[in-house]
């Protein structure tokens, strides 16, 4: 998938900034405490931002969602559950904790940020704030 045109939600050049810094350090992103990175899709309409990540087999309780300072963070676990009665020939699956990071962008409403869980995706939606409520007349009396 191509990215159409920039915008603040993606920051490439901090994303390989910190992969710099990890293989100077190792190599591993086990060593920053995250095994791995859900992919994600951000649209923006006219009245908000949607941020949808896959997220199939976690669990709702293993996903967390915050706004962190000008970040939305959503960190979390995927366990691994071994099957009995049998020896792996390959596991490609991505498995232990994971974390994206997406810088907000000016204008939005923090306050009223959702996140919905469903069939293996998460739906983040981050709606803009209303023009009333970025600038109002004060009256002088």
């Amino acid at each position: 998938m191509a990215k159409v045109h920039w915008t603040p939600w993606v920051a490439f050049s901090e994303l390989a900034q910190e992969a710099e810094q990890l293989a100077g350090e190792g190599g591993l992103a086990h060593d920053a405490g995250y095994a791995w990175q859900p992919v994600a899709d951000v649209l923006e309409t006219p009245v908000d931002f949607r941020l949808t990540l896959e997220l199939p087999g976690i669990a709702r309780e293993d996903v967390h969602v915050e706004a962190r300072g000008r970040y939305l963070v959503v960190s979390g676990l995927r366990r691994f559950v071994k099957e009995p009665g049998g020896v792996y020939q390959a596991v490609e699956r991505s498995h232990g904790p994971f974390a994206r990071r997406f810088e907000l962008p000016k204008g939005v409403s923090r306050a009223e940020i959702t996140a919905v869980m469903k069939d293996g995706l998460l739906l983040v939606v981050v709606p803009k704030a209303r023009p009333e409520r970025l600038r109002r007349r004060i009256p002088i009396s």
